[in-house]
């Protein structure tokens, strides 16, 4: 596991290196956060020995001093001059079937437990590995959760992603043997990246000896952007299909050009009972 930790920390250190020293282009959108704590927007018109010259289409023309910048982004933005929903490819958890952009690379963290990194591989294809942070300190055992996600447009409004979800877990010498099992899914998507409805199955397999489950899991799960910085998101899974078995995850994400904050509550209902949990989580974008 410090192995893990240690290749993501290095892996985090060289993107952020290489955001702070590359090469901006005229004609591009990018984000500067200011050494005072705030942000501008804007297309990048020219550079001088000085300043940058940018256009926003909601403020116009500005000029930032080069001194007073700390790091810049290249981001999307919207006809009307807000930036553009930086996380649209995935909800909290579960996948949309819109493709994360290539060359795109985000990571997430989950109530300090749970950490992903997603990286985009194509313009069709994503890859990443989630784990178990604290559980797998504490445990003596490894619980890793690869993922890939393989996703085509059919129109504007609607895609399609086939893909799977992998749980590999090294029992150690607490849980004394290794487990290992897959979720692959297929997942409609209809909207864009401010707003979407996503539906969709999955058929779990284990490794361990058991098969494949009974019957497949029911996932929907929506976006929408209400609000400059706010979007509502809701997932929910039927586990074997089953509404007596389910997993309800309800958050508001707080967003910025290259982050958010996700805050909501997971509800669980199995076997007759019923419980719930907070969710605080966090994501930067490289």
């Amino acid at each position: 596991m410090k192995k893990v930790i240690l290749f993501l920390f290095i892996f985090s250190s060289f993107q952020l290196m290489a955001q702070n020293n590359k090469i901006i282009l005229p004609g591009h959108t990018y984000n500067f956060e200011i050494k005072d704590g705030s942000n501008r927007t804007g297309r990048l018109d020219s550079v001088t020995a000085d300043y940058y010259y940018i256009n926003n289409p909601a403020i116009g023309p500005d000029r930032i001093r080069k001194m007073g910048v700390s790091k810049i982004k290249e981001i999307q933005i919207t006809k009307d001059g807000t930036f553009a929903n930086p996380h649209y490819s995935r909800y909290l958890f579960g996948p949309s079937a819109l493709p994360q952009t290539k060359g795109e690379v985000y990571w997430n963290n989950v109530d300090f437990e749970y950490n992903t990194l997603q990286v985009g591989v194509t313009e069709n294809l994503s890859v990443g590995v989630g784990g178990l942070l604290f559980t797998s300190l504490f445990s003596g055992s490894v619980f890793l959760m690869p993922n890939f996600k393989y996703a085509f447009k059919i129109d504007e409004q609607s895609h399609i992603a086939l893909g799977s979800i992998f749980l590999l877990v090294n029992g150690g010498k607490n849980f004394g043997s290794n487990v290992s099992a897959s979720l692959p899914f297929m997942v409609y998507t209809y909207g864009n990246a401010e707003g979407n409805f996503s539906v969709g199955a999955g058929w779990a397999h284990s490794g361990s000896g058991y098969g494949w489950a009974p019957k497949p899991t029911g996932y929907m799960a929506g976006m929408k952007r209400f609000a400059r910085n706010w979007v509502f998101q809701g997932e929910g899974y039927f586990l074997s299909n089953n509404t007596d078995n389910t997993i309800y995850i309800a958050t508001f994400r707080n967003i910025r050009p290259t982050s958010s904050w996700d805050f909501g509550f997971t509800r669980f209902q199995t076997g007759g009972s019923v419980f719930a949990l907070p969710i605080v989580g966090y994501t930067l974008k490289f």
